[in-house]
């Protein structure tokens, strides 16, 4: 009886993707949201891979590990912290010795855009006109805006609950000032931070006062308005 011949084992391979991932921040804020890489083996055995690169901004998790064909997910982490404006490029290089395809290659790009330019001069809550052209035209200016508020209103049954801080009566189509309850994005408490830096709130604190806020001009349905996150936006003048 002839004896059955053995079938030679595949060799691991490197399958990777995607093939290139960009970053982008803003010069002095916060570092960008994480991204995935994924990789697996696609050949046969058990695969030991490596990951690597050359940038000190770039921050690998983990950096090794062993796949027999599930997927690996490596957590790539940026730190823009004391960078420049710019572009910035590296590879990382996935290395396994006994892949039959090793290294194999991904491209990440970071682009760090220039900071906010601080305006130094104080701007008429009811120069319309004026704030209307920053929110257009240089969105990424931080301004400083004076006026006394004339009106608010905590919106509590509207979506988002935001409280209202309004120069102008009527406040149709002139700047006015938004607190969100929280960070749609984080998940933090905003107004709460307001409630306890300027008891008993926000709305009450600042009526009939004159103040002094400082941010980003957003344009909204036509309005100028700046959106406060940080109860250090906003003092009153006396």
């Amino acid at each position: 009886m002839a004896c059955a011949e053995s079938i030679p084992s595949l060799s691991p391979a490197i399958t990777v993707g995607p093939s290139s991932l960009s970053f982008e921040a803003q010069q002095g804020e916060s570092n960008p949201a994480s991204q995935t890489l994924s990789l697996w083996n696609s050949g046969g055995e058990t695969l030991s891979w490596a990951a690597s690169d050359n940038a000190d901004w770039l921050i690998l998790s983990p950096g090794s590990g062993s796949s027999t064909g599930g997927i690996d997910n490596i957590t790539l982490s940026v730190d823009i912290s004391g960078m420049d404006a710019g572009s910035y490029a590296t590879v990382i290089a996935i290395s396994a010795s006994e892949a039959t395809n090793t290294p194999q290659t991904v491209a990440v790009n970071l682009t760090i855009n220039p900071a906010a330019k601080e305006e130094q001069e104080v701007i008429d809550a009811l120069d319309t006109e004026k704030l209307l052209d920053i929110g257009y035209n240089h969105p990424e200016n931080v301004v400083t805006v004076e006026g006394v508020i004339v009106g608010t209103h905590y919106a509590e049954e509207s979506k988002g609950e935001p409280t209202f801080l309004d120069f102008h009566d009527p406040y149709e189509g002139y700047f006015k000032c938004i607190i969100w309850k929280e960070d749609i994005e984080t998940g933090e408490l905003i107004r709460d931070k307001f409630i306890q830096t300027f008891p008993p709130n926000p709305e009450t604190h600042f009526l009939s006062k004159k103040v002094r806020v400082k941010g980003k001009i957003e344009i909204y349905k036509g309005d100028p308005e700046i959106v406060l996150h940080d109860p250090s936006r906003i003092w009153i003048v006396e």
